[in-house]
């Protein structure tokens, strides 16, 4: 059974350029998930406590907000393919420095150049396919990406565990070096990306106001705040959903299923969610998806029992599911093209901030109470999924929408 599934994705998967680099998203996603586990531990093994451990996350996710929207304006001016290299290669050295560059200080820098290489990649990545993608069939792309994301998720800290148990704790960076370098050599055959290409694209649109101008703004102010609430919770499980399980008295490995049993349904329904958003655009889908995930969020707070966490994590999946690629496709259409690496950024760097907020947010309304963190995350993700309802309305006041349109 495993295998036919295997199979029927292999098959669904795009072919030619957009699907290298749906395996470079993958190779990217994988490597960096191995690591994630062990992370703390090495750096703990190597002198770093939890001052310097929070350090580590914190300038990740600085140096990754800072550099999202320059990144996606060099994609726009200069092509996507170099943006690609640029990212997988610093992740690549960033993880050997790991292996050569062992003081706290050095640990903390080196996390820092990984959110750069963050920043070059991801936008860069979601903005060939979709530059690529045959009209009517975007949607579908840009879920296949959030299969290799939630592949990486869902086999990377197996895999790293495995590495670390049996080649040490520095065998998952030097895996994550090997793969990412592999990755950027195999940018060489992305065709059609580079700087002449980005730069005649550049030349021939409108330029300075009159090209922002035709950024669809109040869909923009809407995907902001979609973008700042998802941040805020994944912020959230990131820093407190691990206490949360082990307070109601689940072990490690009932931990990592609850995030296995999250990455699944956009993996197993990644084709429904493309075929959707084609057919019906992309809008009604992070709607409704954000408005189901809010109470999703919520309801954590309302169980102790460990089987019905992990029930409900299967439901929140299914929303993210169809919430994130068509946030991703919406994101596509509010700006012209030669704008939309700068967009695409600016949207991930809102995110990037979301994610700050909510990981320094959080613990403490964990410490008063699991219904304070949970519902807080509830709540901020209902007001974005009402603010962007409010957006879509005004700009399907403005203008007549096709199907295949917001």
């Amino acid at each position: 059974m495993i295998a036919q599934f295997l199979g029927r994705t292999a098959a669904a998967l795009p072919r030619g350029p957009e699907g290298l680099v749906w395996w470079l998203v993958l190779v990217q996603s994988l490597g960096i998930t191995a690591v994630l586990p062990v992370l703390p531990l090495y750096a703990n093994e190597q002198g770093a406590d939890l001052h310097f451990v929070g350090l580590m996350v914190g300038a990740y996710m600085a140096t990754n907000l800072v550099c999202q929207y320059p990144a996606g304006w060099l994609s726009d001016r200069f092509g996507r393919r170099g943006l690609m290299f640029a990212g997988l290669a610093a992740y690549a050295l960033a993880s050997l420095g790991f292996l050569f560059f062992r003081s706290p200080e050095a640990f903390v820098a080196l996390r820092g150049i990984e959110g750069i290489a963050g920043a070059c990649f991801t936008p860069a990545a979601l903005a060939y396919v979709a530059d690529r993608a045959p009209e009517g069939e975007r949607g579908q792309r840009l879920a296949h990406l959030t299969v290799a994301q939630n592949g990486g998720m869902l086999i990377g800290p197996a895999l790293g565990g495995a590495l670390a148990s049996v080649f040490g704790l520095a065998s998952p960076f030097l895996a994550l070096a090997v793969l990412c370098m592999v990755g950027a050599l195999m940018t060489a055959k992305l065709p059609g990306a580079g700087r002449a290409a980005a730069q005649a694209r550049h030349l021939a649109q409108p330029t300075g106001g009159r090209l922002w101008a035709e950024v669809r703004w109040p869909l923009f102010v809407g995907l902001a705040a979609r973008a700042l609430a998802g941040g805020f919770a994944m912020g959230l499980y990131e820093s407190v959903w691990a206490l949360y399980l082990k307070d109601l008295g689940a072990t490690t490995w009932l931990i990592s299923m609850s995030w296995t049993a999250f990455a699944l349904p956009p993996i197993l329904l990644a084709g429904i969610a493309g075929r959707l958003i084609d057919s019906q655009g992309p809008s009604r889908l992070v709607v409704w998806g954000t408005l189901f995930s809010s109470l999703l969020v919520a309801s954590y707070a309302l169980t102790d029992r460990i089987e019905m966490v992990l029930f409900l994590s299967v439901i929140d999946g299914i929303g993210f599911a169809f919430a994130y690629p068509a946030q991703n496709a919406l994101t596509v259409l509010v700006s012209p093209e030669a704008l939309r690496g700068r967009v695409i950024g600016l949207i991930a760097a809102i995110s990037t901030m979301g994610a700050l907020v909510g990981a320094v947010v959080t613990p403490p309304l964990l410490g008063k109470g699991p219904i304070w963190c949970f519902g807080a995350g509830g709540i901020v993700l209902f007001v974005s999924g009402a603010i962007l309802a409010g957006a879509v309305a005004i700009e399907r006041g403005k203008t007549q929408l096709a199907p295949n349109s917001p």
